[in-house]
């Protein structure tokens, strides 16, 4: 896991992406703040523009926490295993990881591929092209399921050379 390459470079953009989207919320809310409060003019599109962002971010974001290990864990049991057991066990979780992040990244595809021909849209303040948002939710698993293939490739490696520490 070494090396930047590509696909690091790619996540690492889309999770720079993810943290402008959120400072961007952070503006939009207090724009909407000062609007509603000391102008008395709300902005009706600030809700449906914060619920897409945040949206988005979760989808950018998770292929870069993935990663970075920043997922949840268990350290209280994880610490007190074998070396071997623990890259076992890394392995078990990565190819769970590779299965559902296939399923979702597969069918995420044929949703989008549906709601674009179907010209579907999510209507709410602001209405957009359902699809838009399903095209997110297949790369960000898409992304994890490289990730998480790598990840397994990592363990596998390990497992092979004995358990050695990295």
């Amino acid at each position: 896991m070494k090396g930047k390459g590509f696909f690091d470079w790619v996540v690492d953009s889309m999770a720079f992406v993810a943290g402008v989207l959120l400072t961007s919320t952070v503006l939009i809310e207090f724009l909407e703040i000062f609007m509603r409060h000391f102008i008395r003019k709300p902005q009706v599109w600030t809700v449906d523009v914060t619920e897409y962002i945040l949206f988005l971010v979760a989808f950018l974001g998770a292929p870069w926490l993935l990663k970075k290990g920043g997922h949840v864990g268990v350290d209280l049991v994880v610490e007190r295993l074998s070396r071997k057991t623990n890259i076992l066990l890394g392995m078990l979780s990565s190819a769970i990881g590779i299965f559902v992040s296939a399923v979702v990244s597969w069918f995420g595809l044929v949703e989008t591929w549906n709601c674009y021909q179907g010209g579907v849209l999510v209507i709410k303040t602001l209405s957009v092209q359902k699809y838009y948002f399903l095209f997110f939710i297949f790369l960000g698993y898409f992304l994890l399921l490289i990730e998480f293939g790598r990840q397994f490739a990592h363990h596998l490696v390990r497992f092979r050379e004995g358990g050695k520490a990295d």
